[in-house]
């Protein structure tokens, strides 16, 4: 029975509750996005302390002061607004209220004393704006290296090293967590256009789109785990599944679906991917036969019947689309040569006895990636008529 002809929307495929594969880029669950605030204590030379609080609150005015953080592996700046107060024993300063989404405070004492606090509320900022914020704290956290300050309005080439680093190493995970986040969401913006602000709340099914258009983005090549699917088909489709499940059973082989066009949300933004052909090598027919009879019967055949089928074997539903980079088939074959080789069996044989339901293909580690790369190179086969 042919299949590559039948249209289906993505919306009709439902997805396992199986969590994302390789690859997550996930935050802790028991890390807040809404804030993340960064403290630092440090005894500086009285002499440079008197300097910076000289210089600093002769300011009459918010200033954009730039910050910088150098160390052998990291470069990191940012520049804030921060007006001066003079103190009754050294300085504070802080950015004026209202400043987008960063609460910066460093105070000085006359003898040297300084403290630095830097909190974040990032819920809501623009994305470009929040890993800016990211990338500077991350680098905070850096085994080596200093913070610097510098007044550009001043034109001063001197500047100031404020601190050595790294920061308490407790919350460096944290911030590498967010950074690799944001840093997904920015490649996903800068590939489709799609603009995003930093989430309030981050849930399962927002990591699991986000994967699902990173993997996309990146080699045209999604393998989804699926409980069930339904596809629409007239008359004539019914009629022809009917037939050849009388013939070869209720299980579907070389089942091919295309979707004219694929939208994922994330995070409150709609990411187009275009166009795609779903594969999966194998389903067997849920609907029953009597259903389907009926629906021929009744004369309201002119429309179309959703036929549900699963996957058989828990069978991967392959996912290529056709507007973003098509995996590797050398890369592909390369994998299969090194599954065939660590359990000393062909493909073909594995695909048999899988089909077969031969107990020994289930006790094979990650048999289903297997199958996933012998479909994925079926598919990437030239076509010939």
């Amino acid at each position: 029975m042919a299949t590559s002809e039948l249209q289906v929307l993505p919306e009709n495929f439902n997805l396992s509750s199986e969590p994302p594969e390789d690859g997550r880029f996930v935050v802790p669950e028991t890390l807040s996005l809404g804030r993340e605030p960064a403290h630092l204590e440090s005894a500086l030379p009285p002499d440079l302390a008197r300097r910076v609080v000289a210089r600093m609150v002769s300011l009459a005015r918010p200033v954009s002061v730039r910050f910088a953080v150098e160390g052998a592996d990291v470069s990191a700046s940012l520049e804030l607004p921060l007006r001066a107060e003079k103190q009754t024993r050294g300085a504070r300063l802080s950015t004026p209220k209202g400043a987008e989404g960063i609460e910066f405070v460093l105070e000085f004492g006359a003898d040297g004393k300084g403290r630095l606090e830097f909190d974040v509320r990032y819920a809501g900022l623009p994305l470009d704006k929040a890993l800016s914020y990211a990338r500077f704290l991350s680098a905070l956290h850096s085994p080596e290296g200093a913070l610097y300050v510098a007044n550009p309005e001043q034109g001063e080439e001197k500047r100031f090293e404020l601190f050595r680093l790294p920061l308490d190493g407790s919350r460096k995970g944290e911030a590498e967590d967010r950074l690799r986040f944001l840093e997904a969401l920015g490649e996903v913006s800068k590939a489709t256009g799609a603009e995003f602000v930093h989430p309030a709340e981050v849930e399962d099914e927002d990591l699991k789109n986000l994967n699902h258009v990173l993997k996309a983005i990146r080699s045209g090549w999604v393998a989804l785990p699926v409980t069930d699917f339904t596809t629409p088909m007239n008359q004539d489709g019914v009629k022809n599944v009917l037939d050849h499940t009388a013939q070869e059973g209720e299980v579907l082989r070389a089942f091919a679906m295309t979707a004219e066009w694929e939208r994922v949300e994330v995070f409150d933004a709609w990411v187009d991917l275009g166009p795609s052909i779903r594969y999966v090598y194998g389903a067997r027919l849920v609907t029953p036969r009597s259903e389907m009879e009926w629906w021929l019967a009744s004369g309201s055949a002119d429309g179309s019947f959703d036929i549900r089928w699963e996957p058989v074997d828990g069978a991967r539903v392959h996912v290529f689309y056709n507007e973003w980079p098509r995996p590797s088939l050398a890369a592909i074959r390369e994998d299969i040569r090194a599954f065939e080789e660590a359990f000393g069996r062909s493909s073909e044989e594995f695909r048999r006895a899988w089909d077969a339901g031969e107990g020994w293909t289930r006790e094979v580690e990650d048999g289903d990636a297997w199958m996933t790369l012998l479909d994925a190179e079926r598919h990437l086969l030239p076509q010939t008529d």
